[in-house]
């Protein structure tokens, strides 16, 4: 496996897949459009805080992704957080295809993420995830020590059972030190 910077060009089009089809599952049920998310990725990718990483299996196809930057880019979880958290590295997203977990890509993209936000002179990350999402809080409070720091009541749209609702949900956000790390990959420290 191979973990790097996106290429817009012939990444894209992958990710948009790959994020419709990661957060259609539980317990997110959520639907996005193509070209509403392709305009988002694309402008956050001209932020210059941000790092988008893809992860390629070994036939080169990509198989996750991972997206991240300062969290006071997301003003409703910046305020929630504690001063010492207010410059962190903010891990927005996380996926995988359904086809290749429990195989460590997630772990893997994660660690060269938070390495490649280490590079950037970033010494601490925040992270907001559903209280139904176990495997985030066990990867950043179980395996990074990150501490939940507050909870969040949200409302979402959600598809269930092709029927849009209005379903609350509880967030968490964890704040942690970002580990000095081994890289997982050998991720180039540039944008694009």
């Amino acid at each position: 496996m191979t973990i790097r910077l996106i290429d817009p060009t012939r990444d894209m089009d992958r990710a948009i897949e790959l994020y419709q089809t990661c957060f259609a599952e539980p317990p997110w049920n959520e639907r996005f459009d193509e070209g509403e998310l392709r305009a988002e990725f694309m402008e956050k990718l001209s932020w210059p805080d941000a790092i988008f990483l893809v992860a390629e299996d070994d036939d080169g196809q990509v198989i996750g992704g991972a997206l991240g930057f300062h969290v006071c880019r997301k003003p409703d979880v910046c305020e929630r957080i504690p001063d010492v958290d207010r410059n962190s590295f903010y891990v927005a997203e996380l996926f995988v295809d359904p086809d290749a977990r429990v195989r460590g890509v997630c772990r893997k993209m994660n660690s060269a993420l938070l390495e490649l936000a280490r590079r950037f002179g970033y010494s601490r990350a925040s992270v907001r995830t559903s209280v139904e999402q176990g495997i985030i809080r066990h990867l950043f409070v179980g395996g990074l020590e990150f501490t939940v720091v507050a909870r969040q009541d949200v409302v979402s749209t959600k598809w269930i059972d092709g029927v849009e609702q209005q379903v609350p949900d509880t967030r968490v956000l964890m704040c942690g030190a970002i580990p000095n790390m081994q890289a997982t990959t050998s991720v180039a420290a540039t944008r694009v």
